[in-house]
């Protein structure tokens, strides 16, 4: 862990992960870029391990940061709010800037936040030094209890099923925008052709939504998401999840993948309605339990277990995120 001390109360806190996909190349120098874009006004920190963040955070908490600011993937963005989180609390969360660094990063996008993370970074502390109110938009955590872990995770999106093998193959395959489009056109193709391929079989599982047991034990796939928009920017989610009470849950079946293959990639661009035969639904719930369980993946991160077991979600934290569309603002001085 290396960290930039400044006397005198921050408002701003860096926490950079050097070994994210796009940070991996120029490390270094983004570290001095921040420390050179807001100078005093903020706390830079790397880390190398995930063992430092619970000290970072501490540190950052003592400063009383207002805005976090996270360079690296979605995976990053995860594994640093739950070590938040677990050590503070849900109330009084900081405002998150979430900063593409990574290989996967659905929260920036959701965000707006495309750009440059120096060019974020900058936008920002212009808005800083002018005393201007910081636009903000709204999403909710998602609470992951899961009994091989010593404490709940928190991430904006879950996947297990089809996306969870087709993610670990992506990972495996070098990961990268060319990866993954070769690896989705050809799961595209094998959806539209007639060939019996193992990707597309059910796997076993009880899932509840709500205090509702679905009728069926097998399923395809599970997406649940707090965030509006889905991996490459596609808009699957039908309803609209309120921030801190629910959250849009997609599940399939291989029965319904089968029927309306036509149909599918269609939904990618355009929502699809929830199927009354109980394959495909796609509405928003505050609690889901999946049993039987062997392997799941928040946010990129990767969580794969030798024995099934009980995942529950559950709606987390309100938390504010920076970003320029925001509609709502606040000011921080």
């Amino acid at each position: 862990m290396v960290s930039t001390q400044i006397s005198g109360m921050k408002t701003l806190g860096v926490i950079l992960n050097p070994a994210a996909k796009i940070n991996k190349k120029h490390s270094s120098d983004i570290v001095g870029g921040f420390r050179q874009i807001f100078g005093e006004s903020a706390l830079v920190t790397s880390t190398y391990d995930k063992s430092e963040i619970p000290g970072v955070m501490k540190e950052f908490q003592a400063e009383g940061i207002k805005l976090l600011l996270i360079s690296g993937g979605d995976g990053t963005i995860c594994n640093v709010l739950t070590t938040y989180i677990n050590l503070f609390g849900e109330a009084g969360l900081p405002v998150i800037v979430p900063l593409m660094g990574g290989t996967i990063n659905m929260i920036g996008d959701d965000a707006g936040l495309r750009k440059d993370q120096f060019q974020v970074s900058k936008n920002l502390h212009s808005l800083i030094l002018n005393k201007r109110p910081i636009p903000v938009i709204k999403r909710g955590l998602i609470k992951v209890t899961d009994p091989h872990l010593p404490r709940p995770g928190y991430g904006f999106t879950w996947i297990d099923g089809l996306l969870y093998r087709f993610l670990l193959d992506y990972y495996n395959q070098g990961a990268g925008v060319q990866v993954a489009s070769m690896m989705a056109v050809k799961l595209v193709l094998n959806s539209l052709s007639n060939t019996d391929d193992s990707e597309f079989n059910d796997i076993e599982s009880r899932v509840y939504i709500g205090n509702e047991k679905l009728p069926y034990e097998n399923h395809l796939l599970i997406i649940a998401s707090s965030l509006k928009k889905f991996v490459f920017g596609f808009d699957i989610f039908k309803e609209e999840a309120k921030p801190g009470k629910t959250f849009n849950a997609v599940y399939m079946r291989s029965e319904y993948q089968k029927k309306e293959k036509l149909k599918i990639p269609l939904g990618l661009y355009r929502s699809l309605e929830s199927d009354p035969s109980g394959n495909f639904i796609n509405r928003s719930v505050d609690t889901m339990v999946v049993e039987k369980n062997s392997g799941y993946i928040i946010d990129g991160e990767i969580y794969n277990h030798s024995e099934e077991d009980t995942i529950t979600l559950e709606s987390g934290p309100e938390l504010r995120i920076y970003s320029p569309k925001g509609k709502c603002s606040l000011e921080i001085y």
